[in-house]
């Protein structure tokens, strides 16, 4: 087989838990040792039960990874095993890390990245929160982790994809295999735009209920914080906020009316500890993130009406020229300035500045510093 076939092979058994895949390579090193490995060998080493090798040696699960390998091919999905160096370095730390991810997308994690997420029913109010926090975490070069769900996920990916940010979203089903059915546009668009979709389930694997959980520490393990917008008593959001005080993340929270049953589980986090988020500024202010926290959002600019009347003139732009022509409206000039809050590279920025001033949208000042002009 392949080398990638026998990673398919481990990953992918699902009597074997991820914990034990990791603590097998960790002793033997390479996923094709194991695969060679007796039954006398398998009883002798220390950890396995009787249905973990019965899982290791049977015939079905190795006779499927042909299939699984080719369907990797057939929907263009990748891996990257816990060995590469482009695995999530955060991820590779927690307890029981997969020990293998498939993944479409960019597999890149060059920005610092908060978990956005909440209940599948969402209010008025949690929806607002979650797309006008993930829009300004966005625009401060924040990537932003959610599960693809309904509700506060498929929000908080929208809020990112709409500030031109990158967002990774982490799937509780194989690739090929999207769940909801109603977020295979934004599943596109994630991918589209350059962000990343996850998974440690294989191509063909179904969003079964027990996969969700587990789904969770991933969304919390790549993150540098969980942010909960809604969350009811016994939500799967308070499994994510879990996970991340078990991995050492900060846990953040958005308070709720009390009366509300969407707003318990997170002002009980609040009451246990998890910050309180009134604004992107709270959640920020706990790392060491450059001065980027001070950028004011669009909605909380002197110059809110100014900024929506130039929201009309982003038709026909480029995401990419959005994203710059918004940073320079909220107060960024200096070409500096705008590098560091449009996290965009300096190449594609000067390229992109330029087509601005083409089209007589900014004009430039001595000292490369930029100004709109219509």
């Amino acid at each position: 087989m392949r080398d990638i076939e026998y990673w398919i092979w481990l990953s992918s058994l699902e009597g074997l838990s991820p914990k034990k895949a990791f603590d097998l390579l960790d002793k033997f090193k390479s996923p094709d040792v194991i695969y060679g490995l007796s039954k006398n060998e398998l009883k002798n080493t220390k950890g396995l039960t009787e249905k973990n090798i019965k899982e290791l040696l049977n015939s079905d699960k190795r006779a499927r990874v042909g299939t699984i390998y080719q369907a990797m091919i057939r929907n263009n999905i990748k891996m990257v095993n816990i060995y590469e160096e482009t695995y999530p370095q955060k991820l590779k730390n927690i307890y029981d890390p997969p020990i293998a991810l498939y993944y479409k997308g960019k597999l890149e994690y060059d920005s610092f990245s908060i978990a956005i997420v909440g209940s599948r029913r969402t209010t008025v109010y949690g929806a607002k929160a979650a797309g006008r926090l993930s829009y300004d975490l966005s625009m401060r070069g924040v990537a932003i982790v959610s599960g693809l769900a309904r509700g506060i996920d498929s929000i908080a990916h929208r809020g990112c994809l709409d500030a031109g940010g990158k967002t990774i979203a982490v799937l509780g089903s194989g690739l090929d295999n999207i769940y909801p059915q109603e977020n295979a546009g934004l599943f596109k668009e994630i991918i589209d735009s350059k962000g990343l979709v996850l998974s440690e389930y294989p191509p063909g694997m179904p969003p079964l209920q027990h996969n969700f959980p587990a789904r969770n520490r991933i969304i919390s393990g790549i993150s540098g914080g969980v942010l909960v917008v809604e969350a009811a008593k016994r939500s799967g959001s308070l499994i994510t906020a879990g996970c991340a005080l078990e991995q050492g993340r900060e846990v953040f929270a958005v308070p709720g009316n009390i009366d509300c049953a969407y707003s318990m589980g997170t002002n009980q986090l609040i009451k246990e500890g998890a910050k309180l988020v009134l604004n992107a500024s709270d959640i920020l202010e706990e790392f060491e993130y450059g001065g980027i926290q001070n950028f004011t959002p669009i909605h909380e600019d002197t110059n809110n009406e100014i900024c929506k009347e130039y929201l009309n003139l982003f038709k026909g732009l480029t995401t990419d020229e959005i994203k710059i022509l918004k940073v320079i409206l909220m107060g960024a000039h200096n070409i500096d300035e705008i590098l560091v809050r449009s996290n965009i590279s300096a190449k594609d920025a000067n390229s992109i500045l330029f087509m601005l001033e083409m089209k007589g949208i900014i004009g430039q000042n001595p000292g490369k510093s930029f100004e709109v002009i219509i």
